[in-house]
């Protein structure tokens, strides 16, 4: 008579390997996200949409602007009789909660509803420095001189 083998078989061991990559999966899902990847893709989001704002107004030949303030930002136009108008193209854009926007260059206007950076159809724009802040630690800084791209670097 022949004694039954101890163990497991093949399909026994990958069922619980399935298990267990399952169960892996799911947990990388649940994982917030860090104050770092939220600044780091706002900071990305921000600078793809100068980047496009910059190419519509050379396309196009209009004027683009953003109003930033620390929790939201908008897109703004010049119309034809040389006023600032929401662009109905781009809705405004809250960040996270955790998340700031702190602008240096220019200085931020109080009470006007006027742009901090313009985006011309000569290929230039505002030269700004602007800081991504997560509860109240500056982590990336988006800036340009007017003329180059928008750099994204690490705060300093």
């Amino acid at each position: 008579m022949r004694k039954p083998m101890a163990g497991f078989s093949l399909l026994e061991l990958l069922v619980v390997i399935l298990i267990i990559g399952l169960m892996a999966g799911l947990v990388g899902l649940v994982q917030n996200d860090s104050g770092g990847q939220k600044a780091r893709r706002e900071a990305e989001r921000l600078r793809n949409l100068i980047g496009v704002l910059r190419e519509d107004a050379v396309l196009n030949n209009v004027s683009h602007g953003l109003r930033l303030e620390p929790t939201h930002y908008a897109v703004l136009s010049l119309d034809l009789r040389g006023q600032w108008q929401p662009d109905k193209r781009f809705t405004e854009h809250r960040v996270p909660d955790e998340l700031r926007l702190n602008l240096h260059e220019p200085p931020p206007q109080s009470q006007s509803q006027e742009p901090q950076l313009w985006m011309l159809p000569s290929e230039q724009m505002s030269p700004f420095s602007l800081l991504f802040e997560y509860r109240q630690q500056p982590l990336l800084s988006l800036s340009s001189d007017g003329v180059e791209e928008v750099r994204l670097a690490p705060a300093q």
